[in-house]
């Protein structure tokens, strides 16, 4: 199969999107397919990837992805490429090219449901009621759209379906490659950190962003203080990070909270090997790609009871699940903390969870989605002759300037709260 994946999010974003697509594309290479991504064009970066299509692009915020240009509609980049089935990853400005030529050439459409959309109206508190609206229409329209969804969950399946979602809905997991930390790596990471080998640490990695809810790890860190020893890592970058700065030194922890900033995907495994639990406040994942590369590196993990991780986790066995709430949360750790064999334990069963989704059987499982809707795809149909009714790329994109605001000043105003 040839398959088009179209994506706002790619090179240079770091984040559990684009580290998927990238599995994907390599994984089902390997299965013989080929994988081209097309994705809006990112004012100086060049890829090294061959199969990666840019797009021109607006770039109207330096903390979110890029929007498709108007002038990306001139040209037909699919016309006699021979692709079977398109791909979609995203339901914004790239969402409606998809559409438009998924319909133009023919071809069957997959959505995938990657993000809780609806948790992001966050970022601006005096437009959430709208925002959220506006950004649950978004995705319930493409997912009307397309011709399967696929969910990384069972649990997000019931989400979209409880959402009036009536396009049928594959639960897919996101594939995530075992980590191999390299010899030495606990003690050598812990003496660049400045954690000593009885310090017990806690370690979270992803975007310090709000959806991370990392405001909440830190409160509920200050309940540790007194009974252990132990400190937080927190891998990773994002707007959040000066604010995180300051809420440590207003808590009193700024001592016990290190912020190692981006680590290289190929460095993060020595990272985790440096760690005794894994934290995840999170309240907006689909999945949570990072609990199942903890798990893989025999992290025992507490998580937020909430959307990816409530399936991912498995409670009392491969860590904890906790309500949101910060003493609940610090109680789950010291639980962990204070007793070794049960932290043993934990991890030996989370090692073996995160087998459950090897690149491989993700892969076959996708393909499995593919066939089927390439068999159900009528190939009578007449391709569209015009774009779908609804929003252009330049109108979505208007949208998505009113919901996050327009230049510097909004940016400003994300990073402050």
């Amino acid at each position: 199969m040839k398959i088009a994946f179209f994506t706002e999010g790619y090179d240079p974003f770091i984040n559990g999107v684009v580290t998927s697509l990238k599995t994907l594309q390599s994984v089902l290479a390997q299965r013989g397919h080929e994988v081209v991504i097309f994705a809006p064009a990112y004012p100086g970066h060049e890829d090294s990837n061959g199969k990666v299509v840019r797009l021109p692009s607006v770039k109207w915020s330096n903390v979110c992805y890029p929007c498709l240009s108007p002038l990306a509609w001139r040209r037909d980049i699919l016309a006699e490429q021979g692709f079977d089935l398109v791909h979609s990853h995203q339901p914004f400005t790239m969402s409606r090219l998809a559409v438009y030529l998924a319909r133009k050439h023919g071809l069957p459409l997959v959505y995938s449901f990657h993000t809780m959309l609806n948790e992001f109206a966050q970022y601006v508190p005096s437009l959430h009621r709208t925002g959220k609206r506006l950004l649950t229409w978004a995705f319930l329209r493409h997912c009307a759209e397309a011709d399967r969804v696929t969910s990384a969950t069972q649990i997000v399946r019931e989400f979209l379906q409880e959402q009036g979602v009536k396009t049928p809905i594959a639960v897919v997991p996101e594939g995530v490659p075992l980590l191999h930390p390299t010899s030495g790596a606990r003690d050598r990471v812990r003496r660049h950190l400045g954690v000593s080998c009885d310090t017990r640490l806690l370690f979270y990695a992803g975007r310090l962003a709000r959806e991370k809810q990392l405001d909440f790890l830190l409160r509920s860190v200050t309940y540790l203080r007194t009974a252990h020893d132990c400190h937080l890592a927190l891998a990773g970058g994002g707007p959040m990070e000066r604010d995180l700065h300051s809420l440590a030194e207003q808590l009193g922890i700024a001592d016990r909270v290190i912020f190692c900033g981006w680590i290289p995907h190929q460095q993060i495994a020595d990272y985790y090997a440096a760690a005794d639990v894994f934290v995840f406040s999170s309240t907006a994942d689909a999945m949570g790609m990072v609990l199942v590369e903890a798990m893989s590196l025999g992290l025992p993990c507490v998580a937020v009871d909430k959307y990816g991780p409530r399936e991912l986790v498995i409670d009392g066995v491969t860590g904890f699940l906790v309500p949101f709430r910060e003493r609940a949360f610090a109680d789950a750790v010291c639980q962990l903390l204070d007793n070794q064999p049960l932290c043993r334990r934990m991890g030996q069963a989370a090692r073996q969870r995160a087998r459950d989704f090897a690149p491989d059987m993700v892969a076959e499982k996708l393909c499995g989605v593919y066939q089927e809707v390439l068999e159900q795809h009528s190939s009578c149909c007449a391709p569209a002759a015009a774009p779908p009714p609804g929003l252009r790329s330049s109108q979505l994109g208007d949208l998505c300037r009113r919901l996050l605001g327009r230049g510097s000043a909004i940016e400003r105003r994300v990073e402050k709260r």
